[in-house]
């Protein structure tokens, strides 16, 4: 018997109490039992929309809204709650169109503001969210939740000084979530400024207050992991879990920390663990497809190959196919690896295009800059030694520096962005080193040489000559094939460039040229490193190496496998393992793929 308006309401509230008190399947029953009578009022769409949303049976929640808004267009909430959804989903650009239609029927309405605002934030659009959480707070200037993500935009984008502004006037009791959001925000911005103790001490503040807030303690293991306190992240992480030991997130991080501390199998093991929760976990099955190839575990590897990519979510594709791509990999299967590469990369190129033309203009800014050689760096005192590893991505810097920092005299910064952060705070060259130096006593070693691993720091090799004058620059360089190949197999976050193989060859070649043209001027302080000759004959090479640094040599540098370090890098597992040539040719096995790039490389071929 079909219910009358007024019944459904009363069956919509008998709903909301069952979820209220936990009881999802009788809510779940009630709701499906009144939609399928297809009396589709707005209270019960609306409903039972927001009720799938909550328990995340987001394409439920989806088609609800969606006929919400076809049934009731008037109507602004479906519209707000269906971009959420979209933004979860990584489909930012569908969750703008849905609030610009929202914004049509209303255009003073702050929370449209406010969900816009959202999105321009996602897609890193500082202007665009400014102004719209702007516009929010003209309307509703006594919201603290719109200055609180206004305060977040700004340290997002690095404003940390009118984001401090911001916050210190903010008035919230201690023990409420807005000054919990607060403390967090303020933690990001000296986070931001590499003040890491004192966003310890505010995480740590927090603890005692908030100490059932899970993302207290994502926080807290992500600042370690920045100031690469991994023991204490881990400590940290196994306390979170602890609490809350279904919260992936908090297990994700313990993977990470485990990998880059060399504990492989132990990160595998956590991954593993992530996958039996959450079956379709495309992050853990892009780690573990880096580093392990399924031999033990058959029903995860045909998971993985069997996931149907076309109806996911942007970054799930991405991830998904890079993970594809590697399992094919391990399984010798390199024709299906290409296949599936190709289309993470070309799906990343739609998210993030390639900033190529960044990079390159960089290098000409420099290459052409015109200094004083009459300045006098006398000014700038420094009796630290800086070696600066240069060169292009997936070169084999990694195991470079891994070798170098078996000096125990070597304090190793790994993929720091010192200089560049130091030419962009000032005009002043002068200034320049003293700001690198600065960064570099953050670090708070006690070593006097330090390793810059920063491979972009090619760009800047005049201004490391002229104002480094006790710095040394080794350009590591590798069979150009293979490295295109393995920049374009690497899932890069923060290199556009390396999605595109035509972008990578053309940095390639440029890079090169660059270098060719610096050893001719700067001669004296950079040294060719060639990996390709290290991994065969690894003895005389190392050893050649060693001796240009006017090191003692020691047997030692020989198994660089055995280092300590953490290794923060996407070779954090591969050099792990005694130096070898398995990688070497790898681009034959993708010829197809590298075809159209191999002209610009004929001496390889």
């Amino acid at each position: 018997m079909r219910e009358n308006s007024s019944e459904i309401t009363k069956y919509i509230q008998i709903a909301k109490e069952n979820h209220k008190k936990g009881n999802i399947y009788q809510a779940n029953e009630i709701y499906k039992k009144l939609i399928n009578q297809k009396i589709y009022t707005y209270e019960l769409l609306f409903s039972y929309g927001l009720f799938c949303k909550e328990i995340n049976n987001l394409k439920i929640a989806k088609n609800l809204f969606n006929l919400s808004i076809k049934k009731y267009p008037s109507k602004i909430n479906a519209y707000i709650l269906l971009a959420e959804i979209l933004r979860k989903e990584n489909k930012v650009n569908d969750a703008l169109k849905a609030l610009f239609a929202a914004k049509k029927i209303e255009k003073s309405n702050p929370d449209i503001d406010y969900n816009l605002s959202i999105s321009y934030k996602t897609t890193k659009s500082f202007r665009e969210a400014i102004l719209s959480i702007d516009s929010a707070i003209r309307l509703q200037p006594i919201n603290p939740t719109y200055q609180i993500l206004k305060a977040d935009i700004l340290v997002e984008f690095f404003k940390n000084e009118e984001a401090k502004e911001l916050l210190v006037n903010l008035k919230f009791p201690k023990g409420s979530l807005l000054y919990f959001q607060k403390e967090i925000l303020i933690s990001k911005i000296f986070i931001n400024q590499k003040k890491y103790k004192l966003a310890e001490g505010v995480l740590l503040g927090l603890r005692k207050l908030f100490n059932k807030e899970r993302i207290l303690y994502l926080n807290l293991s992500d600042l370690y992991f920045k100031n690469r306190e991994l023991e204490k992240g881990i400590l940290i992480l196994k306390e979170g879990i602890k609490n809350f030991p279904k919260f992936i997130p908090l297990r994700f991080n313990l993977g990470i920390m485990y990998r880059n501390l060399g504990l492989i199998e132990l990160s595998i093991k956590t991954h593993l663990e992530i996958l039996l929760d959450d079956q379709l976990n495309s992050n853990s099955y892009y780690e573990l497809s880096t580093m392990y190839n399924f031999s033990n575990h058959d029903e995860q590897l045909k998971t993985l190959l069997n996931i149907e990519i076309e109806n996911l979510s942007p970054k799930e594709k991405i991830y998904f196919c890079y993970s594809k791509s590697n399992a094919y990999h391990n399984n010798k299967d390199y024709k299906k690896s290409a296949y599936f590469l190709k289309i993470a990369n070309d799906e990343k190129l739609k998210i993030q295009p390639s900033d190529l033309k960044r990079k390159l203009n960089t290098g000409e800014y420099f290459r052409n800059l015109e200094i004083d050689q009459n300045l006098n760096l006398e000014e700038v005192k420094d009796s630290n030694q800086y070696v600066f590893i240069v060169g292009m991505p997936r070169c084999g810097s990694t195991l470079l520096e891994s070798i170098l920092s078996l000096n125990p005299d070597v304090k190793d910064l790994g993929e720091v962005t010192f200089l560049e952060e130091s030419l962009q705070k000032s005009n002043d060259l002068l200034e320049i080193r003293k700001l690198y130096k600065e960064k570099v006593m953050l670090v708070n070693s006690k070593q006097q040489i330090f390793t810059d691993k920063n491979l972009f720091n090619f760009l800047y090799c005049p201004i490391i000559y002229r104002f480094f004058p006790n710095a040394k620059i080794i350009h590591c360089i590798r069979n150009p094939l293979d490295n295109i190949l393995s920049i374009y197999r690497t899932n890069f976050l923060n290199q556009s460039f390396s999605s595109s193989l035509n972008d990578i060859s053309e940095l390639y070649l440029y890079h090169l040229k660059l270098m060719k043209e610096y050893k001719s001027k700067f001669g004296s302080i950079i040294y060719s490193y060639d990996h390709e000759q290290v991994v065969r004959n690894p003895k005389e090479t190392i050893q050649d190496l060693i001796n240009w640094l006017d090191w003692e040599w020691n047997e030692k540098y020989l198994s660089p496998q055995k280092s300590k370090r953490s290794v923060f890098t996407a070779s954090s597992a591969q050099v792990r393992k005694k130096i070898n040539p398995n990688s070497s040719g790898c681009w034959k096995k993708y010829e197809d793929l590298i075809e159209p790039i191999r002209e610009l490389f004929p001496t390889y071929n």
